[in-house]
């Protein structure tokens, strides 16, 4: 047979991904008539998590985004890219974050695939256009993100602008409950044999994330502070579900550090709403936070919008959680 053209970048992932993909598409279409278990792919941990939950053993799920890495820089290699082919569903966050996966969609190789965007249908937050030398005002609705990891892996060649909104949709439960929908949704059309599974699964996780929805909005309601500074806007929805601010945002563009004038504004901004914390992340560099966490007198707390860490692994329910307890060292 005669294998179909890539239409793919011109990055050297992608071209080094054409000369193992050939091999993926002589495998035979998942879910024949011998198969057994449903192959899902999903770009974060978070996302993964769903897809299990949804999926239960009816499912096997891969994710490409190892923990501790930040999607704003990563790209899988592409043997990890090529085993993702082999999948049936093809879960991924969409609006720039994981544009390597948006990319691979829209190559003919895909073109058998169930793809679920966790943004699509839900109104995204837009980004704001106004960053000159990082000067611009911190705490507005929507941001640059920056895009370092703890090793700096070449940010500036790799950053992701997120020109169509901000893309950390997961982090609010109630969208959570809408992108868990369309997964299950996926998963009905590719193994219809199972629907009645995968509904009932997907029932049971919904209830759990509307109990976690309950809980975050009572225990948000008795904080005492309803502002805060973060290095990075990922959680953007959460905040504006629960009725909490971004006060200032230390990174306005992806990564770059921001300017002398920026950090001053974030410090005065910290000072100014009686902050015990300024928020910092495990997949980003935290330098730059404890620099103003000292000029501000406040410690550094970390917030983690990927999972991967103990004691909450890869479950969502409780990296929210965790989550909740560490903006409640800072705000309560």
């Amino acid at each position: 047979m005669t294998s179909p053209k890539l239409n793919l970048s011109g990055r050297p992932v992608f071209r080094l991904l054409a000369l193992v993909v050939t091999a993926v598409l002589m495998l035979p279409l998942p879910i024949s008539a011998g198969a057994t278990k449903l192959p899902v792919t999903a770009s974060i941990l978070p996302l993964g998590d769903f897809c299990e939950k949804i999926g239960r053993d009816l499912v096997t799920v891969k994710v490409l985004i190892p923990p501790g890495a930040s999607p704003h820089v990563f790209e899988p290699p592409p043997v990890a890219v090529a085993q993702a082919m082999e999948a049936r569903v093809f879960v991924y966050v969409g609006a720039g974050l994981d544009p390597w996966a948006e990319r691979l969609l829209r190559s003919q190789v895909a073109r058998k695939m169930l793809a679920v965007a966790a943004v699509e249908g839900i109104p995204l937050i837009k980004e704001v256009a106004k960053h000159h030398n990082h000067e611009s005002p911190a705490g507005e609705e929507g941001h640059h993100h920056p895009g370092e990891t703890k090793g700096r892996e070449s940010a500036a060649a790799t950053r992701h602008d997120h020109e169509q909104g901000n893309p950390h949709v997961w982090l609010d439960p109630v969208l959570a409950q809408d992108i868990c929908r369309r997964i299950a949704q996926a998963f009905i059309q590719a193994d219809p044999a199972h629907r009645q599974e995968y509904e009932g699964n997907l029932s049971r996780y919904l209830t759990e994330l509307e109990q976690l929805h309950g809980d975050i909005a009572k225990e948000v309601a008795g904080f005492r502070q309803r502002e805060y500074v973060t290095f990075h806007p990922a959680f953007t929805y959460f905040s504006r579900r629960y009725g909490l601010r971004e006060a200032g945002v230390i990174e306005t563009a992806p990564g770059r550090e921001p300017s002398p004038g920026h950090l001053q504004k974030i410090i005065a901004e910290i000072k100014k709403t009686g902050s015990r914390a300024v928020f910092a992340e495990p997949q980003l560099s935290p330098r730059v936070a404890e620099v103003i966490a000292r000029e501000a007198g406040v410690k550094v707390l970390l917030l983690d919008p990927l999972g991967g860490r103990p004691p909450y692994g890869s479950d969502y329910l409780k990296l929210m959680r965790h989550n909740l307890a560490i903006l409640a060292q800072g705000l309560k």
